[in-house]
């Protein structure tokens, strides 16, 4: 959800401080861009206009990961992001953007098969988490209108 709503990691040191916004802070698996001598003081959340939105699949509701999770804020400016399709959160902006400029939410489907390219593991197949990330696509928009 913090990818979402454009949320902003705001990271300490002794000398100085300085502020990332969610989606630039993960660089990869359990990578991130703090630096050894660092300290994550505050996590700044701005106001957020419109329905929000968030779904996790998996193998149970709770203490379990994820196979696909995802955020939505759904506004004059939709703002969507996926956990659990690649190394990192991802937020979809030709998606946001086709959804902004009124397209049907089937064409904004296939734009989100064109944009993601989720990972297999041991939790889910590519094919699966595609399949679900367009379909819950599809939920948050027919939910949220």
């Amino acid at each position: 959800m913090l990818a979402a709503v454009d949320a902003l990691v705001v990271l300490r040191s002794a000398d100085s401080e300085r502020r990332i916004p969610i989606t630039k802070f993960y660089t990869g698996y359990r990578a991130t861009v703090m630096r050894p001598n660092e300290l994550i003081v505050a996590i700044e959340i701005p106001p957020v206009q419109g329905k929000q939105w968030f779904r996790k699949v998996g193998t149970r509701a709770a203490q379990a990961i994820s196979k696909i999770v995802v955020a939505g804020v759904r506004a004059r400016t939709p703002r969507i992001a996926f956990g659990s399709v690649a190394p990192t959160v991802v937020r979809v902006p030709e998606t946001e953007r086709a959804l902004a400029e009124g397209t049907t939410i089937d064409e904004a489907a296939l734009i989100l098969s064109r944009e993601i390219t989720p990972i297999d593991d041991l939790r889910s197949t590519a094919e699966y988490r595609l399949r679900v990330a367009t379909n819950l696509l599809r939920r948050f928009w027919i939910e949220t209108g």
